[in-house]
């Protein structure tokens, strides 16, 4: 796989989707910028969970390097995509007027998640 800074396209992919949560997440008072940014981050995880276990088989290579730090990531990981899923449900309610005390705690839940999942991807790796 083609590397760049030593990094695969994968890894600067996901450092990508990370940036734009970040970034998104600054902007949450501002929906014209915050709701374009949050989808694109989620498109782009999700894409990259599929291509990685549609080319890599990715549950079968994690049972084979399955240990703690490979449980602790899996768990992670199913929960962002919860969450992701979480908060496109609260977004869209909220962007309808709607209250929603749960898409913030969520959100903050989310990157704080995201971020583990993405220190424990390098380490598993």
């Amino acid at each position: 796989m083609m590397e760049v800074g030593g990094l695969t396209w994968l890894k600067w992919l996901s450092i990508l989707a990370f940036t734009l949560l970040v970034i998104g997440f600054t902007q949450r008072r501002r929906k014209a910028v915050h709701i374009p940014l949050m989808l694109t981050a989620f498109v782009l995880d999700v894409a990259i969970v599929l291509y990685i276990e549609i080319t890599r088989d990715a549950i079968a290579a994690a049972k084979a390097k399955m240990g703690p730090l490979m449980i602790v990531h899996i768990c992670i990981s199913v929960a962002v995509l919860l969450l992701y899923g979480v908060q496109i449900v609260t977004g869209i309610q909220k962007a309808r007027g709607r209250r929603n005390r749960w898409h913030g705690f969520s959100g903050t839940s989310l990157l704080l998640l995201r971020f583990g999942n993405l220190v424990t991807s390098f380490m598993v790796s």
